[in-house]
């Protein structure tokens, strides 16, 4: 750790403990693939050694015998390379009708597996595992084509098999250090403690840059006056934290690379089975390689003739940096996987082999384990031939169009260059100089004495054959969209959907526990750990093959029935046949068939509809049985007079009800008359009373109404 703290400061810092040592983190391999040490084994590493030196040794000698050449000539075919049977004089052009035939069928294929994120879609084996396909269908294409560089891996992938009659990639775990700085201020003891304690836990490594806060002024109680007691140190800085993770990393392996048993009828069944990957001394020297074993390794492999022909620098940059002792001189490794007898029970068991060149033949073993399952490697050829690793590509198919095409185009140049300049017949009298250095326009000379009208010169006549033939453009089958739809099944049935299968397994190997991700809509959350150990999945390869054009037209046709049935349905959205995830379905393909990423942008996700509306639909009655036209008409007449009847009636009871409203009302207010008369005349009757009480006070006062004394 980095501590930055005042020298005159004693303070208690949480320190590791001593005997603390990072928890190791997940081994490369899945929990049953056990490391195996020459003495646990009776398959001793020598002969180990000879077995892969014999099968890598068939492996490359097909690879330069039946398959090297192919590649080579494709390659040439595509860069429109001359053929080597050219002439001076005549036309050398070489037509495209291969590559031509390459970049047509490209748009297609990688529209097929890249323009929506629901390519691959796993399905449960079992009731309650149906979250756990969801899942797997969302994060497996995220690590893939997010995690890794997916369109770069595919593109590659396929148009290796293409041209080169087969592609590969690889699905292996890589480990990588994650660093995060974080800033703290006024962090308490007790809470570095449990930072450290926490790392500790965790297996991480802490780095700290923490200062001790300046001590604050002493405070006073206010109720007796004395000073309180300190508060407990705060530290402020960074904190790094360091972890070691694992990720899924996918990678290309170029044809020339690829190594198999050449008599395999299936990856998956041959005895031998794995690549070669370039790396550098310093590379062996991380994987557990001492210096020796390093110095031990020669790099002077030879490149392959296509190799060389990809980089025209290859040869010359292999040899800048092959000094002993140079970290980055390049090396070559190769990671295979090999049947044999490991424990001497007669039964072969499936290793994984990674071991170190040394002068192109197996000389040191860097890692070995039992494998169980799936060799980490897809194959792809894009046209299957039975009983083999290796199709055909579509060199295959239009090598001999393109010859045609360019032989064709070849003799209509040169017809158009004899007929614009045909080859002359003279005589004696010419000057042959002024024919030798001929420019268009210029004069033909003849000698003294000859005279141009004695027919000294004439032309031979070829005849012009440019209007009748036009240059062979053929693309054969590759440029015909059912055959593009055929091979677009083919690679998602064979490699696509293996190569989603391994990074499942590779993700379940690597993950820990749950994570959260950013789907590229929302964040999303998924737990591998708890994943089946093996799921099934499919590829969608529905939309992609035809235009975009087409697939809109598919879109609105969809989104045409689904109105019918909605209509069907009594114009509800959630009824039996239309509920509305199906319709954010179809809203979601579209925008994503239009080219937009983010159909969030316009339209909720089908998984959040689907959780605010409720699921649960009413049964709908079953359709009344069709009765004949007179039945029904007379059915509808007593229906008429039923339903004028309840009218009738309706009608009467209202009026009726009108009536006593009407009366009651007028009883009120009749009512409210009397009462109003009844208080108007007991209010004159008080007022009178008065008024006479007043006059009999007004006689008694002034005596004349009063008793005289």
């Amino acid at each position: 750790m980095l501590w930055r703290i005042p020298a005159d400061t004693h303070v208690r810092i949480g320190t590791l403990p001593n005997n603390f040592s990072p928890v190791a983190p997940p081994d490369r391999l899945a929990d049953n693939e056990s490391a195996l040490s020459d003495r646990d084994s009776l398959l001793s590493d020598t002969d180990l050694l000879g077995i892969l030196r014999k099968e890598e040794n068939a492996a490359s000698n097909y690879q330069w015998s039946a398959l090297s050449q192919t590649r080579e000539d494709a390659l040439n075919y595509y860069d429109r390379e001359p053929y080597g049977d050219e002439q001076d004089g005549a036309s050398q052009v070489v037509t495209s009708e291969f590559a031509d035939v390459i970049e047509s069928i490209m748009p297609g294929l990688m529209r097929v597996f890249t323009s929506t994120d629901d390519v691959a879609e796993f399905t449960p084996g079992a009731p309650g595992e149906e979250q756990w396909a969801k899942e797997a269908s969302e994060y497996v294409p995220h690590v893939f084509m997010r995690q890794n560089d997916g369109f770069r891996i595919l593109y590659w992938m396929i148009k290796d098999a293409l041209m080169y009659r087969l592609g590969a990639v690889t699905v292996d775990l890589e480990d990588y250090t994650e660093k995060r700085r974080v800033p703290v201020q006024g962090l308490p003891q007790d809470a570095i403690d449990l930072v450290v304690a926490q790392a500790a836990e965790e297996g991480a490594e802490l780095a700290m840059e923490l200062e001790q806060d300046p001590a604050p002024s002493v405070a006073v109680d206010r109720v007796t006056g004395l000073p309180l007691p300190p508060p407990a140190p705060s530290f402020s800085g960074t904190i790094t934290i360091t972890r070691k993770r694992k990720r899924v990393v996918a990678d290309n392996i170029a044809p020339e690379d690829i190594l198999f048993t050449p008599t395999a009828r299936d990856q998956d069944k041959a005895s031998f089975l794995g690549f070669r990957k370039r790396v550098t001394a310093s590379d062996l020297i991380e994987m557990g390689l001492g210096q020796d074993e390093v110095d031990e390794l020669r790099s002077d492999r030879d490149l392959s003739p296509e190799e060389a022909q990809r980089n025209d620098g290859a040869i010359l940059n292999e040899a800048e940096r092959g000094d002993l002792g140079d970290s980055e001189r390049p090396l070559w490794l190769v990671v295979a996987y090999v049947r044999a007898d490991n424990d001497g029970d007669g039964v072969s068991e499936l290793l994984r082999v990674v071991y170190a060149h040394a002068g192109g033949t197996a000389g040191r073993i860097v890692e070995r384990v039992e494998w169980d399952g799936l060799a980490s490697i897809a194959l792809a050829s894009p046209i299957l031939m039975s009983h083999t690793i290796v199709g055909r590509s579509l060199f295959d198919q239009t090598q001999d169009l393109q010859q045609i095409g360019s032989v064709l185009t070849r003799g209509l140049l040169d017809n158009l260059y004899i007929t614009n300049r045909p080859r002359p017949v003279i005589s004696d009298q010419v000057n042959l100089d002024s024919l030798i250095d001929w420019v268009p326009g210029s004069p033909i000379r003849l000698k003294a004495g000859a005279r141009p009208g004695d027919n000294h010169v004439a032309w031979l006549q070829v005849p012009n054959v440019s209007g009748g033939v036009g240059r062979a453009r053929i693309h054969g089958n590759g440029a015909r969209e059912p055959h593009q739809e055929l091979i677009a099944r083919v690679l998602a049935e064979t490699a696509i959907k293996r190569l989603y299968r391994l990074v499942y397994r590779a993700i379940k190997r690597a993950c820990a526990g749950p994570m959260k991700y950013w789907s590229g809509k929302q964040f999303a959350n998924c737990d591998p750990s708890r994943w089946p150990d093996e799921m099934e999945l499919s590829v969608n390869v529905g939309l992609g093959t035809g235009s975009k054009d087409q697939a809109i037209q598919h879109l609105a046709l969809i989104g045409t029935l689904q109105e019918k049935l909605i209509a069907l349905q009594g114009g509800q959205a959630d009824g039996p046949y239309v509920m509305p995830e199906n319709i954010a379905n179809a809203a979601q393909k579209v925008t994503e068939t239009l080219g937009f990423k983010t159909p969030g942008l316009f339209f909720q996700p089908p998984d959040r509809i689907a959780a605010a509306v409720p699921t649960t639909v009413e049964p709908q009655p079953a359709p009344p049985p069709q009765l004949d036209p007179a039945v029904a008409l007379a059915m509808a007449q007593i229906e008429i007079a039923k339903q004028s009847a309840v009218a009738d009636a309706e009608i009467k009871r209202l009026k009726a009800q009108a009536d006593i409203e009407i009366a009651q009302w007028k009883a009120r207010q009749w009512a409210e008359v009397e009462r109003y008369k009844a208080g108007l005349k007991a209010a004159l009757d008080e007022h009178e009373l008065q008024h006479k009480t007043a006059l009999r006070g007004l006689d008694i006062a002034t005596g004349n109404g009063g008793v005289s004394s």
